[in-house]
């Protein structure tokens, strides 16, 4: 019986262990704004990560969509010219910098995934694996980064929530609403004050 007792006090004492492990930022996870976040960078925002590690994180905000044509902001690359899918604005970092999503299950070569089905890819990769189709590929213009342990300090803070990712929240088809879908009601009530 003590030996019982034992053991079911040390599942007890584990199990707020294993609970919190699926409130790490990883790869493919979301990060999800909470009320605590203000101002315009990044209320309101959902964020998926594509690196998280002691040398600081960085990932893509993906219900942002711009209203900035393709050829206008990168006229001088010419295998965009074909494209006429939406800009997101990716987050403050680098914003000369150029960032694509691919959804697919037969990825380029030099593809990394991130969850499921989705890939980070190089722009030319992106438009040869699906011209025209711009239901399969996001462009980022810049990103979101965190130095070392900043990210970590947020989160202490209760200003993120990590949720898992899916190709259906990163490929949403009315990404201004994915934060409203994932923040519980209470959430959304005090961040509209």
């Amino acid at each position: 019986m003590t030996r019982i007792l034992t053991w079911l006090v040390c599942i007890a004492w584990l199990l707020p262990v294993v609970a919190n492990a699926d409130q790490v930022p990883a790869r493919g996870k979301l990060l999800v704004a909470t009320e605590l976040v203000q101002g315009e960078l990044f209320a309101k925002t959902v964020v998926l990560m594509l690196h998280y590690d002691e040398t600081g994180a960085f990932g893509l905000v993906v219900n942002r969509p711009t209203e900035v044509e393709p050829d206008e902001l990168l006229a001088a690359e010419d295998s965009i010219a074909g494209y006429s899918g939406t800009l997101f604005w990716g987050g403050p970092v680098q914003m000369d910098s150029l960032r694509a999503l691919l959804l697919t299950d037969e990825p380029p070569e030099d593809a990394e995934k991130v969850i499921e089905s989705v890939y980070l890819v190089s722009y030319d990769e992106a438009l040869e694996a699906v011209p025209g189709d711009s239901s399969r590929l996001r462009f980022f213009i810049g990103y979101a980064g965190w130095a070392p342990r900043q990210l970590d300090k947020e989160m202490a803070h209760g200003s993120w929530r990590v949720l898992p990712g899916s190709s259906e929240h990163v490929f949403a088809r009315e990404p201004k609403t994915l934060w409203k879908r994932l923040t519980p009601p209470q959430d959304q009530r005090v961040a509209a004050f």
